[in-house]
């Protein structure tokens, strides 16, 4: 175990912090291989088959919860490495397998490793910086994980050109950053008092992650439901869904590159800035009367997430009790991935809460609820900024 202290300004030090989080939501990244996977197993309902890309999830999120548990017996560096190591030799396994079923298992096995280092990607910020450089690390985190996906959805579609055993390969990529890693990033600082301490949730937790389920949702809709606006709605075609999707990842990436200048600025109203731009986004979808106006709301919704999370994540090591911020962490991924999980049902739900007939109607709804989350999080922080200069105010006297 290394004991060395790292320099936090370095910028190598912090690409190799960054590094692991390349890989955390690759899981869907050979979604684009299932139709040539199809024809390989011509007995295997499409139903069953797609979940290929999707059942790494389950223990993915059994594993966020026990991460923090294996962190503290092993070490946090140890574990992410396991981590790592576990998602390159399983990810990869389907390109030397025909099993369908023994496919499944390594699809499996790789939610063990991405969920053993997913949470941690966090933590290891949490741990190694403070006030500005934490919130901008945070945001670059988000954005890397934004580009980590779309350059290998861009290489997906490269490999499976030669057939779709190759598309597995990129989860090669695992172990060069396994390596850059574990070269550059020593045993992260966890504080005395942290270590013997029973981790636990609280109120405030739980209500930073039904928050993250809420914005999870709303983003996970834009990516699921635009296809239908555009399509289903005539206002272009599969091309042209896709090129907006782009953009709104692309927006993401941008605005969580751009986090840390935000939240200097803008400092606890981060959040509401966040969830108005979705509320926004999500209203200029609705009137859209092309797919240009349909592409620009999607931009604006892109821009949500980033800020949302990335706040919600820097805000956790001030409310989580403390030497709980690993379980935290996790516990507020769960969130996310449960808002993924049950993104179709909530877009049925939210289409009959208005009147409108046409594809965009979730989104009319997710306007109004965004509008009054956003208005009640504004006054209630208002309200606490009040209270605390009031507080001040009678200290000076």
């Amino acid at each position: 175990m290394s004991k060395s202290v790292p320099n936090v300004n370095s910028k190598t030090f912090s690409f190799a912090i960054l590094s692991i989080s390349f890989m955390i939501t690759t899981g869907t990244a050979i979604s684009s291989s299932l139709p040539s996977m199809a024809r390989s197993f011509p007995g295997i309902p499409i139903a069953q088959l797609d979940t290929i890309a999707t059942v790494q999830q389950f223990t993915v999120m059994l594993f966020l919860l026990a991460s923090g548990t294996i962190s503290r017996k092993i070490g946090i560096k140890k574990t992410i490495n396991i981590g790592l190591l576990i998602t390159g030799i399983a990810g990869v396994f389907p390109f030397f397998s025909n099993n369908f079923v023994a496919i499944l298992i390594s699809r499996l096995l790789l939610g063990v490793g991405i969920g053993l280092f997913n949470s941690l990607a966090i933590t290891v910020i949490d741990l190694f910086f403070q006030g500005n450089n934490k919130s901008q690390m945070l945001g670059f985190r988000s954005a890397t994980e934004q580009i980590g996906v779309s350059i290998l959805n861009l290489v997906v579609g490269f490999l499976i050109l030669i057939n779709w055993h190759a598309s597995f390969l990129i989860y090669l990529l695992a172990f060069p950053i396994m390596a850059f890693f574990s070269k550059y990033v020593p045993e992260p600082p966890i504080p005395t008092e942290s270590k013997n301490v029973r981790q636990r949730v609280n109120f405030k937790v739980i209500a930073l992650t039904i928050l993250m389920m809420v914005i999870v949702i709303c983003s996970t809709a834009v990516i699921v439901q635009i296809p239908n606006i555009i399509v289903s709605d005539k206002l272009g075609s599969a091309t042209t869904a896709s090129l907006i999707i782009s953009a709104n990842t692309l927006a993401g990436m941008v605005m969580g590159i751009l986090f840390g200048k935000v939240y200097q600025i803008a400092k606890k109203f981060t959040l509401t800035i966040g969830i108005l731009f979705m509320a926004l986004g999500a209203f200029i979808i609705v009137i859209g009367p092309n797919s240009l106006v349909v592409g620009l709301g999607a931009i604006v919704c892109g821009l949500s997430y980033p800020l949302v999370g990335s706040y919600a994540f820097n805000l956790l090591g001030t409310v989580a009790p403390a030497g709980s911020e690993t379980l935290g962490n996790s516990v507020l991924l769960i969130g996310a991935n449960i808002g993924s999980f049950v993104t179709p049902v909530a877009l049925s739900g939210l289409s009959k809460l208005n009147d409108l007939n046409n594809q965009a109607s979730p989104f009319a709804s997710i306007f109004w609820i965004l509008i009054a989350l956003s208005a009640f999080i504004f006054v209630f922080q208002v309200r606490m900024l009040k209270k605390r200069n009031s507080v001040r105010l009678h200290s000076l006297k």
